[in-house]
């Protein structure tokens, strides 16, 4: 069925093209105590289309290879609702939502799971990466829930996403003369050859990208309010951040655990949300607003753990510096359906000399950081919604094959949780990371200054 709303949006597809084939769901968790009515909730997330325009949207590809996000004809949201059984019962779920490719041709790239009892539920947000963040999905779960608990007061205003080009970043990326006219040749060459991907090829690429990565193991913790008011004001007394502190606790678990080995465990990728950085304002709105710095992060057995964290603190604030966090906008000099075909290539569904270049040119071909960490921070979200509560929240929580272990991290309410991803055939047990980390940061917090 589609929605009877009446919508004209479209939107070209810019620099997150790159993301558009990739098996990346991103998925944020709500814990939530009280009786969330379940037939509500697929009403709910139809009646927020029209203040997250992106919440419904499928993918239309041109013939020469350029897409667009268009609203129109998009099916309505469908819920999908099972009985809670077990606390726990809800990281399978998670696991489905990743392993599962939305239907981009139909759309919507959102979608939402319920583990539903009647004294606590989980809901799950899951959405594309390519119109999407854990941001953005932190948002969608408190709109979420205050129209499921004051239904009388509507969605409120429709919030705007500006797009991300060389009209909304301060300092858009540049390529030289040279590299442009190497790129222009090598876009020519490809598009001579007409190669376009389609919704049946993204679902074969993303069964053969699972069955690969078919041992992924998912660890959420949470810390308690005093513990977490406890970490923070030992970081501000050490001049710190608490993303720093978190950094060092997970680097000074892989030190322990897996101290020889290999080189990119030495390579760190750091998210970064951008919303605060364009030129023009973004707000609460639902869209794709993340970068990342690609940095060496070294972890000294010999030295303490806040010397650590200092050094750690004082190589990412001038890597930030210095790096243009927009530099993803130069994928749009790549010819789209390029893009399109680096995974494809990867898993042995397409013998072409490009993408293969294209691949290890981005490192992509291989396990490429030791860590990818996505540290939202302190979300400023209701944890009370009439007679519901936000309990917990884990997120933003993704997979991928180039980090061989990636964190999300976020703190509601006062409480910081955290949620790791990990392949259990490359790095074992990952509660072992998980508890080497906790404790590196409690001992660290109870030292004497």
């Amino acid at each position: 069925m589609e929605s009877g709303q009446d919508t004209s949006l479209r939107r070209k597809i810019g620099s997150e093209r790159i993301l558009l084939m990739l098996p990346l769901n991103v998925v944020m968790v709500g814990r939530i105590r009280g009786a969330v009515v379940s037939s509500r909730v697929a009403v709910a997330l139809e009646q927020l289309r029209s203040r997250h325009p992106l919440l419904a949207v499928r993918v239309q590809i041109a013939d020469d290879g350029t897409g667009l996000y268009v609203a129109s004809g998009v099916p309505t949201f469908v819920t999908h609702v099972e009985p809670r059984q077990s606390e726990e019962q809800w990281i399978a779920r998670v696991k489905s939502e990743w392993s599962t490719p939305f239907p981009i041709e139909t759309g919507p790239l959102v979608r939402c799971s319920l583990i539903h009892s009647q004294e606590v539920s989980e809901i799950i947000l899951c959405g594309h990466h390519a119109i999407c963040d854990g941001m953005s999905l932190g948002y969608l779960l408190c709109d979420l829930l205050k129209l499921l608990t004051e239904p009388e007061q509507g969605v409120g205003e429709l919030v705007d996403a500006p797009v991300i080009d060389s009209t909304t970043v301060p300092t858009p990326p540049s390529m030289n003369p040279f590299g442009r006219f190497i790129m222009g040749w090598i876009n020519k060459q490809w598009a001579s050859k007409r190669i376009r991907f389609g919704e049946t090829d993204m679902r074969r690429m993303h069964e053969a990208f699972w069955k690969k990565n078919s041992q992924v193991q998912v660890v959420p913790w949470t810390m308690d309010a005093g513990s977490t008011e406890d970490l923070v004001s030992r970081c501000r007394a050490e001049n710190v951040t608490v993303n720093t502190a978190l950094w060092t606790a997970f680097l000074a678990a892989q030190y322990d655990i897996h101290f020889s080995g290999r080189r990119y465990r030495q390579r760190s990728a750091l998210a970064v949300n951008t919303r605060d950085k364009l030129t023009v304002p973004v707000g609460d709105a639902f869209g794709f607003y993340a970068s990342s710095l690609t940095v060496k992060l070294p972890y000294d057995g010999a030295k303490s753990f806040w010397d650590n964290a200092r050094q750690i603190h004082t190589i990412i604030s001038n890597e930030l510096a210095r790096t243009n966090l927009f530099r993803m906008l130069s994928a749009e000099l790549v010819h789209p359906t390029l893009l399109d075909s680096l995974y494809f290539s990867k898993y042995g569904l397409l013998d072409e000399a490009m993408p293969k270049m294209l691949l290890r040119k981005m490192g992509w071909h291989k396990v490429t950081y030791g860590y990818a960490i996505t540290n939202v921070g302190r979300f400023d979200i209701p944890t009370v919604y009439g007679s519901l509560k936000l309990e917990a929240v884990y997120g933003p929580s993704i997979y991928s094959d180039v980090e061989e272990k990636i964190v999300g991290v976020i703190t509601v309410g006062g409480r910081l949780s955290c949620i790791l991803t990990c392949n259990e055939s490359v790095v074992g047990d990952g509660t072992r990371l998980r508890d080497a980390a906790m404790t590196h940061l409690e001992e660290a917090v109870k030292e004497s200054t």
